[in-house]
């Protein structure tokens, strides 16, 4: 990976291939290597998944400095992933999974990977529906 916009244009396209109803992608370029990128992906349900990430490209490889990930339904927490140090006590530290009330350790997740958790959750398989959802995209 080149640039911070291959790595936008990576988020966007797995973003698409969701299975969302909708989303809306915030990409924020603060120079060819770094960047973050904030979303939200709504789901037939109501529930959603946002997420945030700070990445950056060293040696042609995405390296995320700063992560979320929540699913959200019926207003409340279901999971998040995210890299805050404030659990130094788990394994793999920074890196952990919060479920529900529980705190967990966990390896750095990849957007696809979260999917996969959510579309498990919705009842749909990994695969999630075949269609992609409605996007915003805007660059800054």
């Amino acid at each position: 990976m080149r640039s911070i916009s291959h790595y936008f244009d990576l988020i966007s396209s797995v973003a698409e291939r969701s299975g969302a109803a909708s989303a809306d992608i915030e990409l924020n370029q603060r120079d060819p290597a770094l960047g973050t990128v904030k979303g939200v992906l709504f789901f037939y349900d109501g529930s959603r998944l946002e997420f945030s990430e700070t990445v950056a490209i060293e040696r042609y490889r995405p390296v995320k400095l700063f992560y979320t990930y929540q699913y959200v339904r019926d207003g409340e927490a279901v999971l998040r992933y995210d890299n805050a140090p404030h659990h130094p006590d788990l394994p793999n530290f920074p890196h952990h999974k919060h479920a529900r009330k529980e705190r967990l350790p966990a390896t750095e997740p990849t957007l696809s990977q979260v999917l996969s958790e959510v579309a498990t959750l919705l009842g749909e398989g990994p695969a999630g529906t075949p269609r992609g959802p409605r996007r915003r995209r805007t660059k800054r």
